[in-house]
């Protein structure tokens, strides 16, 4: 499960396997500086399909 912050509270959920995730993580700290980027393995429930990596670019401009 990959989680996005704004302080404490979340804004985003998405499931992905735990090495797409980790990339996920790795490629969009550094783009969102104010927001926390967390990935849980232990978690599960209902969320958004992580996007296709190819549009990671152009979730920031």
């Amino acid at each position: 499960m990959v989680r996005i912050w704004l302080g404490d509270h979340l804004i985003a959920e998405y499931a992905a396997e735990p090495d797409r995730a980790s990339r996920y993580q790795r490629v969009m700290t550094p783009k969102f500086t104010g927001l926390r980027i967390t990935v849980d393995n232990s978690v599960t429930g209902k969320a958004s399909e992580l996007p296709n990596e190819q549009l990671w670019p152009l979730t920031v401009q």
